[in-house]
């Protein structure tokens, strides 16, 4: 099943922000949206692209705004020889299957077509699509590929499962597992727990999963970035309940905050420099003992484009995790540009992290 958003409005066009609320609802029926367009409204062919996507996809959600929506529901009561009634203090379709306050859906040769109509700045209206398919998100830690999928693409045969993999940074997988039509979703997620009960998680979002761990643990984590700039710490508040696991982090980019907020050695950052395990060593130090977390990850390098020597270039990055009692620090060589250095390094402090506190993440 193929699933696609069309975006049809001029807002969707230069408001990034307002699109990406968009898709983070979707992505909350559907794991994999396949494709997304942007039209105008005033688009002369814009029939014609809502009739190739409609043919294209199973599941369509058609975003619009209080521009285009009359527009939109005129063109689907056109394309199905329908016409236009008043409900819910809208003009829709008749054959509408389901509506609520600016959503309805149609349902026609095993499609679902949902049209919303989205305020800037208001909430996302309910999204009545309903995902046929039944999934499972994975997570592999510290394994290569060739040894985790030698093993679980026979235990995806047997039990007739599809699975997609990709790598989000170093060492950290993640893998799509969809049922087949006669698959065994459940016993293949079981069976594949058993073969990696320290290495492989089931959620859907890594933070999302830490915060439900760590509630339950009582712990506490914190941060201390240099090069990531508090990504670690947008990601984990962007979910809900992050402040049971999080009071706080520190961002220091400068080597005067480093000294003066995390009580990095100034001798330290003289000797090896900022991008240097020992001044994350220290970084992890002073997040534990500002914060009184129980855990603390540091992060300290060369996101580019400039900044970089022979010695260190761009994309050399020192990231570590640790508690009271020890520490893992590791120099890493990510490629990309700034954006993608900072989410893989961000992304290898939470794989450090789930060595460090195995106990309570396993």
């Amino acid at each position: 099943m193929k699933n696609a958003i069309l975006f049809i409005g001029q807002d969707f066009l230069i408001n990034d922000a307002f699109v990406a609320s968009i898709e983070r609802t979707m992505h909350k029926r559907f794991v994999n949206i396949h494709a997304k367009e942007f039209f105008h409204d005033k688009d002369k062919d814009l029939i014609l692209h809502v009739t190739k996507t409609i043919e294209d996809f199973d599941n369509i959600l058609i975003a619009t705004t209080h521009e285009s929506f009359s527009i939109v529901s005129k063109i689907l009561s056109t394309l199905y020889e329908d016409n236009l009634v008043a409900k819910e203090g809208m003009l829709v379709p008749s054959r509408v299957s389901e509506i609520e306050k600016d959503s309805y859906i149609l349902h026609t040769q095993e499609k679902q077509i949902n049209v919303i109509k989205v305020e800037v700045c208001e909430k996302v209206p309910n999204i009545l699509l309903e995902s046929k398919i039944e999934s499972a998100i994975l997570h592999i830690f510290d394994l290569e590929f060739e040894e985790f999928i030698e093993k679980l693409s026979p235990l995806a045969r047997t039990f007739e499962i599809e699975i997609q993999t990709t790598k989000l940074t170093h060492n950290l997988y993640k893998i799509l597992a969809i049922n087949k039509k006669f698959g065994d979703l459940a016993m293949f997620v079981q069976n594949a727990k058993l073969l990696f009960p320290n290495n492989m998680i089931i959620a859907q979002n890594l933070f999302e999963y830490l915060i439900d761990r760590f509630t339950i643990a009582h712990k506490k984590i914190t941060f201390a970035e240099s090069c990531t700039g508090g990504l670690l710490a947008s990601m984990l508040t962007k979910i809900p309940g992050a402040s049971n696991i999080f009071d706080g982090s520190l961002v220091t980019y400068a080597n005067e905050i480093k000294h003066a907020w995390l009580g990095v050695r100034n001798e330290t950052l003289m000797k090896y420099g900022a991008v240097s395990h020992e001044t994350v060593e220290e970084m992890i130090e002073g997040a534990l003992k500002s914060s009184g977390s129980d855990y603390a990850i540091a992060i300290s390098g060369i996101a580019g484009p400039g900044g970089g020597t022979n010695e260190k270039p761009v994309g050399t990055v020192f990231v570590g995790c640790g508690d009271s009692n020890q520490s893992i620090i590791h120099k890493m060589h990510f490629q990309g540009d700034r954006n993608y250095i900072q989410y893989q390094a961000a992304m290898y402090g939470v794989k450090l992290l789930f060595e460090i506190a195995s106990d309570e993440l396993f």
